[in-house]
């Protein structure tokens, strides 16, 4: 009997990001030395999975742990990521800015394909991921999960000759993808699918009905002061702030940093 296919990396990581979004300096001494911690909590709870890691943390402080093992999925530790997490807090300084829980990391990468002819596609909703998988299959070697109408009304969509459709696809396989493909002949866009409604939070400029990855502005904006520049870049005028805002962003820290709403 042949083994089962070793499991791709998005499935065997699971990460703990910052309460705040910031570079952590010692984010060498972590990826070196967390692995080892994170097997200690392991053996300690008599863990009877796999107990080697390789850890990295990136540039918005964010600590992300793989398993080496090619058969374990980091949802098989979600029993441990309460003390994986708490370790992790306590084995490095972390100030006002802990990490929160651990959680597997997201498996799964929604695709937008654009301009497919109705006419090569089938009319009925239920048969257009047998369809598309086989196609995509044959022009990238990528099997997608699944596959959906971005309109989901079909009278909507016999009005037009064309149609963009969503794909699910394992995270390391969508640069195989991106960002064309060629379907039925033709070379089709492809591009990142991002959900949001009018209730969300853009925090590039801070406006509602959209997200940063599609924010029509150029340049950023301060939530706490309204200035050209981000939240992290937010700093105190005052260099013996009280709350030590002249270091790191703090709102309304003192009288030399009033608060200013973006929406205002």
């Amino acid at each position: 009997m042949k083994s089962p296919p070793p499991l791709p990396q998005a499935v065997r990581s699971s990460f703990a990001s910052r309460t705040t979004f910031e570079p952590y300096p010692e984010a060498l001494k972590i990826a070196a030395h967390f692995p080892d911690i994170a097997a200690s909590v392991l053996r300690e709870a008599n863990c009877s999975l796999p107990l080697s890691f390789t850890c990295t943390v990136n540039d918005k402080g964010s600590v992300s742990l793989l398993g080496t093992d090619l058969h374990t999925p980091a949802s098989a530790y979600t029993p441990y990521f309460a003390p994986l997490t708490s370790r992790l807090n306590k084995a490095f300084p972390v100030g006002n800015f802990p990490w929160d829980l651990f959680k597997p990391t997201p498996n799964k990468t929604q695709l937008l394909i654009h301009s497919i002819p109705l006419a090569f596609l089938p009319s009925d909703d239920a048969q257009l991921f047998p369809s598309l998988h086989e196609s995509i299959r044959n022009a990238r070697g990528v099997s997608i999960l699944s596959a959906r109408y971005l309109n989901p009304d079909p009278e909507s969509r016999d009005q037009k000759s064309a149609t963009s459709v969503v794909v699910t696809v394992a995270p390391p396989e969508a640069v195989a993808v991106l960002p064309s493909i060629n379907l039925f002949s033709r070379n089709r866009r492809v591009e990142h699918m991002f959900s949001f409604s009018k209730n969300s939070q853009c925090k590039k400029c801070w406006m509602f009905s959209h997200i940063s990855t599609r924010c029509p502005s150029t340049l950023p904006v301060c939530p706490f002061c309204s200035l050209a520049l981000t939240k992290a870049e937010h700093r105190c005028p005052n260099p013996s702030c009280p709350k030590g805002g002249n270091l790191r962003p703090v709102l309304a820290c003192c009288s030399f940093s009033v608060a200013c709403c973006p929406h205002c």
